[in-house]
């Protein structure tokens, strides 16, 4: 069966007509369109906030069903994953470990270089700046713990409150496993395909990002000059460095262990790179990535768990650049967080990073989550990285691919009589590891 992308046309289609259908260059040109309108026209460049604010609304509109759906889908699938034994249990606690340091290397970059500082916010920015202050400010530890437990779930979709909907999606999900199979099956069934239907809504809310963009930069340059899109460029370039630092040391230590040059790696997967280049989104190549790590020696019960549960669990592009995103959105508005707010932010994004789709939109929603949910960053900062939201996709999304491809030959070969190491030497072009002691 063939896939196709949101993005795909037919073969025979010219290059050009391709290209002006691809939304991330769509975005792209809004963008750099929207820079020059807002430094010849200014005053009017001004009035387009309104664009921004109903694409960012669009997307606040489909945040909850899909947190709901796709946490009770994700536990689901865990619980079902148990009759694995160990691969499972090896998958998760790695998937832990890789995210938690990406996350951890994304704070400490951003607190370190502090690209936000001294760059004007967007609109509102004064109003807003006050309340949030405050906010964080006021809550205590016990009214925290009492606001995670929704007293009402219709109220807590209402008003959009992710940690509530969160809580009750665990609660549900738990008791969508106790209950008889015959029980549970076909509402598994019904909010898989429910997500499926609602992650199209995304699909179809992201086709009108370069209007959002248009307006976003629009606005920007026209009330605040070319200065603060220099400065954004700043934090893509902050992100970049960072992701190759994560991808240098921690990736780079995994597959040295596994006998594997990252480099080498990297080489043989550049056609499926290529195609996330081209799409921005790391599921367009689920199935060529799955197809390819099989030619390394990977087993495939090996590769149809770890690669599928990878794609929500362990998005290593997004642990160490939307938890980024939101510190500098906040060192924007001047917010200084101190250990507190970074601890919760830290461990509200670990929650809501779970589950997260490898499709293009997806992690500008969980950086819209964890702003919303944990009330002390303006939401309106979300207009900022929209601006170069397309650089950002581009790489968390590559990373994201190699993330799940070196975590799949990592379990392969922990895991005894899952990797022919002799085929991942050949395929990858490295000498072949000493044998451990286990294995002889």
């Amino acid at each position: 069966m063939s896939i196709r992308t949101e993005n795909e046309t037919e073969p025979h289609t010219p290059r050009w007509r391709r290209l002006a259908a691809n939304t991330g260059m769509q975005v792209l040109v809004a963008a750099i369109a929207a820079a020059i309108f807002g430094l010849l026209v200014p005053h009017v460049a001004e009035d387009l906030k309104p664009l921004a604010d109903m694409f960012i609304a669009l997307i606040r509109l489909v945040i909850p069903p899909i947190v709901f759906l796709v946490v009770v889908t994700g536990i689901v699938s865990v619980g079902g994953m148990k009759a694995v034994g160990r691969i499972a249990l090896k998958a998760i606690i790695y998937f832990e470990i890789v995210t938690t340091i990406g996350t951890l290397l994304g704070l400490l970059a951003i607190n370190l270089f502090r690209p936000g500082d001294g760059v004007a916010p967007p609109a509102g920015a004064s109003g807003d700046l006050g309340s949030y202050v405050e906010g964080a400010k006021e809550k205590s530890i016990e009214e925290f713990l009492l606001d995670l437990v929704p007293d009402n779930v219709v109220q807590a979709f209402a008003t959009g409150h992710i940690i509530q909907i969160l809580i009750f999606a665990i609660l549900f999900a738990i008791a969508l496993l106790a209950v008889p199979k015959q029980v549970s099956d076909p509402i598994n069934r019904a909010c898989g395909k429910l997500s499926k239907v609602f992650f199209r809504l995304v699909a179809m809310v992201v086709r009108l990002a370069p209007i959002g963009v248009f307006g976003a930069v629009s606005y920007t340059v026209g009330k605040y000059g070319p200065e603060t899109l220099t400065a954004l460029m700043k934090y893509v370039g902050l992100a970049l460095a960072t992701l190759i630092v994560f991808l240098t040391l921690v990736l780079g230590t995994v597959t040295r262990l596994c006998g594997v040059s990252l480099v080498r790696l990297i080489r043989a997967l550049r056609k499926e790179l290529y195609i996330v280049l081209g799409t921005s989104s790391s599921e367009a190549v689920m199935p060529h990535l799955m197809a390819r790590l099989e030619t390394f020696g990977c087993k495939r019960d090996v590769v149809g768990l770890v690669v599928p549960t990878g794609y929500s669990f362990n998005l290593d592009g997004v642990a160490v650049v939307v938890p980024m995103s939101a510190v500098f959105i906040a060192q924007v508005y001047g917010i200084e967080l101190g250990f507190t707010e970074q601890l919760t932010l830290f461990l509200v994004f670990l929650f809501l990073s779970k589950g997260t789709a490898g499709i293009t939109g997806s992690a500008f929603i969980t950086l819209a989550n964890l702003i919303a949910a944990v009330h002390f960053i303006p939401v309106a900062g979300l207009a900022l990285i929209l601006s170069v939201e397309r650089f950002l996709s581009l790489m968390r999304a590559m990373t994201n691919v190699l993330g799940n491809a070196v975590a799949t030959i990592a379990i392969a070969r922990w895991e005894p009589g899952a990797l022919d190491r002799d085929q991942l030497a050949r395929t990858i072009g490295r000498k072949r590891p000493a044998r451990t002691t286990e294995e002889t």
